[in-house]
C-alpha cells in the first residue's frame, strides 16, 4: 500500500499552490479525519488513520481547477493521487464532496470515506456544525442550494453512523472532532 508520510503529503500539497483558506481548511480536515479514523480503530474497526489523515489533506488540491466545476470535483483529485502512485487515497477523496450524498455511485463508502467526508461537513476556516457548513455553502453557493439542502439529512445520517461505529453519542463525535480542530488551530 502506498500511502505518503505526512510530510510528503504537506510537499505534494504545496506543490498545488493553493489560496491559504483552501489550506487551512485541509490542514483541519486532515485532523478532524484522523482523529475519527483514531476513534473508529480504538473501537475495534479496521481504518488507517495515516491513509485518512493523508487523503484529507489532499482532498481539496483539485480546488484551483474545479471551483467553476464541482462534477469534477473529487475525482480529478483521486486521478491525480492515482497517477503518483497513491491509489489507496483515491476513494476518499473522490467520494469527498457533498454532493456524492446524492449519488449512489459516488456515496461515501468505506470507513475512510466517510471519515474524510465527515471531516469536510465540519471544517470551514473553523469547526462547525454540519448544518452550518451547509448554510454557509448556500450562502456562497446559492445555485446550489437545492442540493444541499437534500444532503443535509444524509450528511447528518452519515455523522451518526460514525458515532455509533465509535460507541459514542452524535455529541461526543463531535466534541471529540472539535478538540482535534481546536488541538491544531492552537499551534
Amino acid at each position: 500500500m502506498a500511502v505518503p508520510t505526512h510530510a510528503e503529503a504537506e510537499q505534494l500539497l504545496a506543490s498545488f499552490d493553493l489560496p491559504d483558506g483552501i489550506v487551512t481548511h485541509s490542514r483541519g480536515v486532515s485532523r478532524v479525519a484522523a482523529e475519527a479514523a483514531r476513534l473508529l480503530a480504538a473501537a475495534g474497526l479496521a481504518v488507517d488513520p495515516q491513509l485518512v489523515e493523508v487523503a484529507a489533506l489532499l482532498h481539496d488540491v483539485d480546488k484551483g481547477v474545479t471551483l467553476a466545476d464541482g462534477e469534477r470535483h473529487g475525482v480529478l483529485a483521486a486521478q491525480w493521487m492515482a497517477e503518483r502512485g497513491f491509489s489507496e487515497l483515491a476513494e476518499p477523496i473522490a467520494s469527498h464532496p457533498i454532493s456524492c450524498l446524492l449519488d449512489p455511485a459516488r456515496t461515501p463508502r468505506g470507513w475512510p470515506s466517510v471519515s474524510v467526508a465527515v471531516a469536510d461537513r465540519h471544517v470551514a476556516q473553523t469547526f462547525v456544525s454540519i448544518d452550518e457548513r451547509i448554510d454557509d455553502q448556500a450562502r456562497r453557493y446559492p445555485e446550489f442550494r437545492a442540493s444541499l439542502e437534500a444532503a443535509r439529512v444524509p450528511a447528518r445520517d452519515m455523522q451518526a453512523d460514525l458515532a455509533a461505529a465509535a460507541g459514542l453519542s452524535i455529541s461526543q463525535l463531535e466534541d471529540r472532532l472539535r478538540a482535534a480542530w481546536d488541538e491544531g488551530a492552537a499551534g
